[in-house]
């Protein structure tokens, strides 16, 4: 949203690609270096240019990393809302690889077409940037970068039809992109005021926390040094070690949450991580990152997850804390601006209305064709009473199974998330399996369909590779199997979140182009819009979420009208 730009490539047929520099007020490489080189052009007359391109609906403008360059393009004076088709490679091959470490162009460009590019880093001296890089290397830099991206999609293009990937690929994702560009370049308020005020308060909560730790062990020190706490607790409180690292024994939040059970200080460090860690990423963070007019603005990342969960970062702003008072106080500072509200529309449950459709549980079903709270008939069902004699321990230990199903929960976990004996966990766990038997069957041809084929799929057929499935190490085997359960779910619900947004959108942009999609947190969408269209805005996404696929059990979503995000659920 501030880069100045350059210049651009193009590139539309394989070895033959050209580099456009522009007329900027930091180019010190205007010297033209070759005999024959064109003039440079003015910005406005590139961006005029280019909107012939953008704006012909007969094209196909092919990206690598398309959502940064569609945003350095608005920036800089190009239209919104083009009309051509955007493919981006780098979504294309996260598509067929999702579990791949990088998906940047010069590994792609190595692995896919065994070519070495030129770094940007060995090309741009430090501290310096693009306008000082000679005109000629310019041109190798930027030509090759437009050259291997276009050979890069003759290969994608044929994977992605190839794997049954192509619609997912043209009619999900890529109407995705321009949306999530939007939702970035308008960001979300936040009230500073509020989070200096919060600082205060969690400061004077940790230090508190650290006088408590202090009087527990009898002495100060480093609690964030792991060697100091290595010897405050397994020499000077002598408990159990576990996991052994390259500097000792592990002080990690699993360990230090089973020493908690046997121990006061563990569960104080535990906490005092937990408010350092909330304070440093968000309280005392956020304020800096604001713009001019005290908007932040997220970085929606589509390759984050293998399952195809959208991640965010520079904040992550899907990591703020939702069942504590804690992340409620930081999310009271993101606010509407003034004669705006802002509306939240949450998807309820929607992992389990996944698991309900791909299982075909004729129990699970009803519970949600019959509108009940379905982790009170869950508990009904496992406890052998009736709903109304459901009581909220009860009820509890259901939601508990309900959602620990769908992460491969073993019966050791349950009882320590619990906190009962391991045969009472796989007892619960025995009765559930027994009670929802479609799901037991849903897991077990799920982990022979994998361990057959090497992948699972969603509902829309994106795909997930397993490479441990039929490994002989019982550990990773196992591990194995929980993605290969999880997947189909998350990636289904991660499906129908994104087709959610891509309806709102449309209907937005067509009744009340006022009001903006401004964050998506995993099943919850939030919007802005002005104060007297708010009502018919909740609506129009209730019905949209509602009605954007048919499941054999329904949608539900929760919708609510607020001035602060904190206010919600």
């Amino acid at each position: 949203m501030t880069a100045k730009l350059a210049g651009f490539s193009l590139c539309y047929q394989k070895g033959i690609s050209y580099y456009i520099p522009l007329i900027t007020s930091e180019s010190s490489n205007s010297e033209n270096l070759f005999e024959e080189a064109p003039a440079y052009i003015s910005k406005n007359k590139a961006i005029f240019l280019l909107e012939k391109l953008f704006f012909n609906p007969d094209v196909i403008v092919i990206m690598h990393n398309g959502k940064f360059d569609y945003e350095v393009l608005i920036s800089n004076g190009l239209k919104e809302n083009p009309t051509c088709t955007i493919y981006d490679t780098m979504i294309a091959s996260w598509l067929l690889h999702p579990d791949r470490s990088s998906f940047s162009l010069e590994k792609l460009t190595e692995a896919k077409l065994f070519i070495e590019t030129i770094s940007f880093d060995s090309i741009v001296p430090k501290g310096k940037n693009f306008t000082d890089v000679p005109l000629e290397t310019a041109v190798k830099y930027g030509s090759e970068d437009a050259d291997f991206t276009w050979q890069l999609w003759q290969i994608f293009e044929e994977e992605l039809k190839k794997n049954n990937l192509f619609s997912l690929f043209t009619d999900l994702e890529m109407p995705i992109l321009p949306i999530l560009a939007q939702m970035e370049m308008t960001g979300i308020h936040i009230e500073k005021s509020e989070l200096a005020e919060y600082s205060k308060d969690l400061s004077s909560q940790i230090e508190k926390l650290q006088s408590e730790i202090y009087d527990l062990v009898g002495h100060e020190f480093n609690i964030a040094s792991p060697k100091q706490l290595q010897e405050v607790l397994f020499i000077e409180r002598g408990l159990e070690t576990g996991k052994k690292t390259k500097t000792g024994y592990s002080t990690d939040t699993a360990v230090l949450e089973e020493l908690a059970e046997k121990d006061p200080v563990p569960a104080k460090i535990l906490e005092f991580r937990k408010l350092s860690k909330l304070l440093s990423t968000y309280v005392d963070a956020l304020p800096s990152l604001t713009d001019k007019n005290g908007r932040i603005h997220t970085n929606f990342i589509q390759t984050g997850t293998a399952t195809g969960r959208l991640s965010s970062r520079d904040p992550n702003l899907q990591n703020i804390p939702v069942r504590d008072e804690n992340g409620r106080k930081i999310r009271k500072a993101f606010d509407a601006e003034k004669n705006k509200l802002l509306i939240s529309a949450d998807y309820s449950q929607i992992e389990l209305v996944i698991l309900a459709h791909l299982s075909k549980d004729k129990n699970l079903c009803n519970a949600f064709l019959s509108g009940n709270d379905v982790h009170k008939a869950t508990a009904a069902m496992i406890f052998g009473v009736s709903p109304e004699e459901v009581q909220p321990e009860m009820r509890r230990t259901a939601k508990t199974i309900n959602f620990g199903v769908i992460y491969g929960m073993s019966a050791f976990r349950l009882a320590r998330q619990l906190g009962i004996s391991r045969t009472m966990a796989k007892s619960f766990i025995d009765s559930y399996f027994a009670t929802y038997s479609g799901v037991q069957d849903f897991i077990n041809s799920t982990i022979e369909q994998a361990e057959k084929e090497g992948f699972v799929e969603t509902i829309n057929g994106r795909r997930r590779y397993i490479k441990a499935i039929n490994s002989a190490n019982k550990s990773e085997k196992a591990a194995a199997e929980r993605i290969a359960i999880n997947t189909p779910i998350q990636g289904s619900a991660a499906d129908i979140v994104k087709k959610a947004m891509i309806k709102v959108h449309a209907e937005l942009s067509e009744k009340f182009p006022e009001a903006k999609l401004l964050l998506q947190v995993h099943d919850e969408l939030i919007v802005e819009c002005p104060e007297n269209q708010a009502e018919e805005v909740a609506k129009i996404m209730k019905t949209s979420m509602e009605s954007v696929t048919q499941l054999s059990v329904p949608l539900k979503v929760s919708v609510e009208i607020g001035k602060r995000w904190g206010e919600f659920h």
